[in-house]
């Protein structure tokens, strides 16, 4: 690099633009690894179960396939690596003078990226799986069942809504953590719990399940997928930066 070009490099002003490059930076510096091993872990659970429906029907003679439901393993690990970014990146992007507001709009930005980008992937392996009859042993593996037959674009909306949410809520317990601590998350977990508490009482003392039965199977699948669910995320990522406004490093 010459002279002038260290000079330019210096005076270059600090934008919103570049903060906000530095965070995505910092965030994909092992990018192989961050979006290779939720694969990785999602191909060992998929060879397993294939191995099973195969024992299984070899064994018994049935065609019969299934659902598995092992696929809620991969949103959860890739929800995990936004609670290790709020934890562990945040206090070294901190550091170098990244502002809380910069370093969570990056991330939350991300998440909505890579997230997609899985269940574009997802989206493409369950159509695989439905014209292959469940990977030849009637397994189905990516899919939640009901999702079978959708419209292509709403299958992705339904896997990215999900995905996304789940994020946003690891995000939000890595802002109470790095704002109050161990404490902060615990006091979130038991509060959520009670939450979920509270309402199960009241639907049972009122004798509602049924109605809540109905209105689960009455409702369309990408309304109860992914229009529900996104106003949850919604929640989680404005109370996380609200929260996080005030983290410490």
């Amino acid at each position: 690099m010459t002279a002038a070009a260290a000079v330019a490099e210096v005076d270059r002003p600090v934008t919103t633009g570049s903060r906000l490059a530095a965070v995505l930076r910092m965030n994909l510096v092992d990018a192989r690894n961050r979006v290779g091993i939720p694969w990785v872990i999602l191909a060992v659970i998929f060879a397993i179960n294939l191995a099973i429906f195969w024992a299984v029907q070899a064994g018994v003679g049935s065609t019969d396939g299934g659902i598995t439901g092992a696929l809620t393993a991969m949103f959860f690990i890739v929800g995990s690596q936004y609670l290790i970014a709020m934890t562990q990146v945040m206090p070294f992007a901190l550091s170098l003078g990244i502002t809380r507001r910069h370093f969570y709009t990056g991330v939350l930005s991300l998440l909505a990226v890579e997230t997609l980008l899985h269940s574009v992937l997802l989206t493409v392996l369950l159509e695989i799986e439905g014209a292959t009859g469940g990977w030849g042993v009637g397994m189905q593996f990516f899919a939640v069942g009901f999702l079978s037959g959708q419209n292509v674009l709403l299958t992705l909306l339904c896997y990215w809504v999900p995905m996304f949410v789940i994020g946003a809520v690891f995000l939000l317990f890595g802002a109470v953590f790095r704002r109050w601590g161990q404490l902060g998350v615990w006091a979130l977990g038991v509060g959520a719990g009670l939450v979920v508490g509270v309402a199960v009482v009241l639907v049972t003392l009122q004798q509602a399940w049924p109605a809540v039965g109905r209105f689960l199977t009455g409702t369309p699948v990408p309304l109860l997928l992914a229009g529900y669910p996104l106003l949850v995320g919604v929640l989680a990522a404005v109370g996380g930066y609200l929260v996080v406004r005030r983290a410490r490093v």
